[in-house]
């Protein structure tokens, strides 16, 4: 062999070896990686529908675009898969920098191409319902993504349209998703040019049962006092010795005949009622020494000169006294019209339990303030024992 025969063959070694490494860089470029990929689920549990955020990178230099030829995507889901249901636009969203518009859905076994208006945003979307294969194509004068656009497709495969449930048994499982770039009949023999895959878990359950009791509580707080202030047992209220000259009230400021102050909390939801009875009833104030002498109970304003005994709410919830929170009292008729220290309706006693005061749901501090007023007339025997015995109950209702 002469040396320009042996110089031919080395240059044709060289240019092969050339050759060779351009290829495979063509082709290690042609089938770059999708970067960053993840598919963050609604739920993870065994046999459950759930929604799929599918997120990936295009790689360096690559777009999503019709361009020459139409690129394609692809997300596939393993055989462990079901799907049911009828898949309609509004199951995806598809996103590459730009929100874009689903405008049509083809489904079915063997499906992989679907026809998509006209229109810079629209693409349209192909399920391989045997396969579980989703294919998102864009329309012939879709505006191009940016190179290296990130792509996020949300596929809601929860009822009531197409349904996405997941595999029967726990464990991982993988999802591939491809792109198809610049290939022709992406839609018929699809060319995986960029691919990656990730892992999924799926759980036996993905949920964790949270629970708690409250127990159910209420106190009740009864003071004496012109104020409202604390007072202790035992609570009396002294209208002192009455004349026929004014009405007998208790006072809410300052100094003066105390009136009943009435504090209540309770975590019942449909709240609480107070009521009252009183020990003589109708018969008012009666006189220990002599029980046929009496000044009686009834609803009425009273008047100075004319007999009379009874009860009325004269504050709630505002003011003075304040409540700190929750449902605020009402007071109930009859002893819920004007009661001041200058208005004296009141409301008559009985020796059955009548509504005082109620809370329609938990109330924390509730405060309420009422007057004990009497009246005599110039008949009204005179006795330094009148009395009578005002028995307040709190209830709530859990």
């Amino acid at each position: 062999m002469n040396t320009r025969h042996i110089r031919n063959v080395a240059r044709a070694m060289v240019f092969a070896l050339i050759a060779s490494v351009a290829l495979l860089a063509v082709n290690s470029a042609s089938a770059s990686t999708l970067a960053a990929a993840k598919d963050t689920m609604s739920r993870l549990k065994i046999s459950t529908a759930a929604n799929h955020a599918v997120v990936f990178t295009l790689p360096t230099g690559v777009d999503f675009d019709s361009t020459t030829q139409t690129d394609f995507l692809n997300v596939d889901f393993p055989a462990s898969f079901s799907e049911s249901g009828t898949w309609v636009t509004g199951d995806f969203t598809f996103n590459d920098g730009t929100a874009r518009t689903i405008n049509a859905v083809a489904q079915g076994a063997g499906i992989v191409d679907c026809t998509v208006a006209a229109g810079v945003n629209n693409v349209c979307i192909a399920i391989d319902t045997t396969a579980h294969i989703f294919s998102i194509k864009p329309s012939a004068t879709y505006t191009a993504s940016a190179t290296a656009a990130t792509i996020t497709f949300v596929i809601s495969g929860t009822s009531p349209d197409g349904v996405l449930t997941n595999p029967s048994s726990a464990g991982s499982a993988t999802v591939a998703y491809a792109e198809c770039d610049e290939v022709a009949a992406c839609s018929s023999a699809f060319t995986s040019t960029h691919t990656t895959s990730v892992a999924v878990a799926i759980a036996d359950d993905d949920q964790v049962g949270v629970t708690a009791s409250v127990d159910p509580s209420i106190t009740f707080d009864l003071d004496t006092a012109n104020t409202d202030t604390t007072s202790v047992a035992p609570y009396t209220v002294a209208l002192g010795t009455l004349t026929t000259g004014a009405v007998a009230t208790s006072s809410t400021s300052g100094s003066g005949i105390f009136s009943v102050w009435v504090r209540l909390s309770t975590n019942a939801a449909s709240g609480a009622a107070v009521t009252v009875l009183s020990a003589n009833g109708t018969n008012g104030l009666v006189s220990t020494s002599t029980p046929a002498d009496k000044i009686a109970s009834s609803t009425a304003t009273l008047a100075a000169g004319t007999a009379g005994y009874g009860v009325c709410v004269t504050s709630t919830g505002t003011g003075s006294p304040t409540q700190t929170s929750g449902a605020t009292f009402t007071a109930v008729s009859p002893f819920a019209s004007t009661c001041d220290a200058t208005t004296h309706q009141v409301g008559g006693l009985t020796t059955s339990a009548q509504n005082i005061l109620t809370a329609s749901s938990a109330i924390n501090v509730a405060k309420a303030a009422v007057r004990v007023k009497a009246a005599i007339s110039a008949l009204t025997p005179a006795h330094n024992d009148y009395t009578d015995t005002l028995t307040f109950i709190a209830t709530g209702t859990f």
